[in-house]
């Protein structure tokens, strides 16, 4: 599959909606239990954090967007945490297992250290074992479980906490 990474832009907005929607659906993949409108992720795209990482996976015969990735700044206002991001991957349910996750990885953390981001935090699934396989195949490290943490679809999910220093990927 070829495909090339770059920033998310706002004319990607329908094309995202249309990449993350069926995932939301699928109701086993994330913890976010309603799909997005393209206004909702215009909303997103043009209120991202200065200093985030907003990248997409981009098929290079069609143009069409195979996975997102994102890093949030955990901190608002304080410089405490002003060196942790929060990431989020998603991509196409159509397109697992062509290394458009781990590209995304690559652009994002070499974003990361440009943007003096030392860590990335995870927070995945328990009962998404790919997930937590993709996120460990990036060098994260489970730190812990949060019990009953998430309430989706009439039960508790456990998510599981991840972290990875980002000097350590070197």
């Amino acid at each position: 599959m070829d495909f090339s990474i770059r920033k998310v832009r706002e004319e990607d907005a329908e094309a995202i909606i249309e990449l993350l929607n069926p995932i939301i659906l699928a109701g086993k993949y994330t913890a976010m239990d309603e799909p997005f409108s393209v206004d909702d992720q215009l909303d997103f795209i043009r209120g991202f954090p200065e200093r985030g990482i907003y990248h997409a996976a981009v098929s290079n015969d069609d143009q069409k967007i195979l996975g997102v990735q994102d890093v949030m700044p955990i901190s608002a206002g304080s410089n405490v945490f002003k060196h942790v991001g929060e990431i989020s991957t998603f991509v196409s349910l159509t397109a697992h297992g062509n290394g458009i996750g781990r590209s995304l990885g690559e652009a994002t953390f070499k974003a990361a250290k440009e943007l003096a981001f030392l860590k990335i935090s995870a927070t995945v699934r328990a009962d998404n074992p790919q997930a937590v396989s993709f996120y460990l195949s990036q060098g994260f490290k489970i730190i812990g479980t949060a019990q009953k943490h998430a309430f989706l679809q009439g039960k508790y999910i456990d998510e599981i906490l991840m972290e990875k220093l980002i000097a350590e990927s070197d």
